[in-house]
């Protein structure tokens, strides 16, 4: 059986530089980065979901080597130039996509390509930064010729480092109705966070795309307020920990706070494991 482990803490890269999937610079073969830091994370179960919800897997050097998600609606190779992921194969049965990841010159992500089975590129994804922090994500699809812009999110940050807002904005092409929401986070604890990388990955039947290097949330919110022009709400979160300040439970106390159940309740629940 191999040992199952998931970056928690992802420690920010350097220095700020722009990223655009319009003019993109870098390479597939990344520099050295520095080293990071990992929490012994096994699984992230949520109630009526498929279980393990997410899963992660290490080799011998203690880097992540295989992560699943849904159950193995998604599983994933993870494959490394030096000491960086270089890419992602997805190993089900009916997708064999490649995640091909390229960097900056200070070893950050900059671009990640999906690539299908046949090695057209159809979808990328570009990050931009400022100084230590990831400000921006933008995600293109292939439409004939060209590639169209499908998604951004931008973040905000407290003085503290963690995140104080994100915007997800939908953008109304061919095939998708256009939206935004806007998440603002706050009442974080002094305690560890595990689940960070889950804000970028919001979409059940998207890819998922680990960037080793960025850190959204170092601590754990207690207070989220989600709105826009779709489901909005409010919910208030409470933590249980183990004796390293590592979560254990993850329970959300939710009022929809628009629409026809504008003031009804609804609940969250999420369960970590380590070794």
């Amino acid at each position: 059986m191999r040992k199952i482990f998931f970056p928690c803490v992802l420690l920010a890269l350097v220095i700020f530089t722009g990223s655009s999937c319009k003019k993109e610079k870098g390479t597939s073969t990344p520099p050295s980065a520095p080293p990071i830091q990992f929490e012994l994370l096994k699984e992230i179960n949520i109630p009526n979901l498929p279980s393990p919800y997410y899963r992660f897997e290490y080799n011998a050097a203690g880097k992540p080597n295989f992560t699943s998600f849904a159950s193995g609606l998604f599983m994933y190779d993870i494959i490394y130039s030096g000491s960086s992921i270089s890419e992602m194969k997805n190993m089900t049965m009916v997708n064999k996509d490649r995640l091909q990841y390229s960097y900056d010159n200070t070893g950050r992500v900059n671009a990640i390509r999906y690539a299908d089975s046949t090695g057209t590129v159809y979808k990328k994804i570009c990050f931009t930064y400022n100084e230590q922090k990831l400000i921006k994500i933008e995600r293109e699809r292939k439409s004939g010729a060209d590639f169209i812009t499908e998604k951004t999110m931008t973040f905000l940050y407290h003085t503290d480092g963690n995140l104080s807002e994100l915007s997800d904005h939908r953008h109304q092409i061919n095939g998708q109705v256009g939206y935004t929401s806007v998440d603002r986070f706050e009442q974080y604890d002094n305690k560890i966070n595990v689940d960070g990388f889950t804000l970028i990955h919001n979409e059940f039947f998207e890819h998922l795309v680990l960037l080793p290097g960025v850190q959204l949330q170092k601590n754990n919110p207690g207070k989220l307020a989600r709105t826009g022009n779709g489901f909005n709400y409010k919910i208030d979160y409470t933590y249980t920990y183990n004796d390293k300040n590592l979560p254990l439970t993850k329970k959300g106390e939710a009022i929809i706070t628009t629409g026809p159940g504008a003031g009804s309740g609804f609940q969250t629940n999420a369960a970590f494991s380590y070794y």
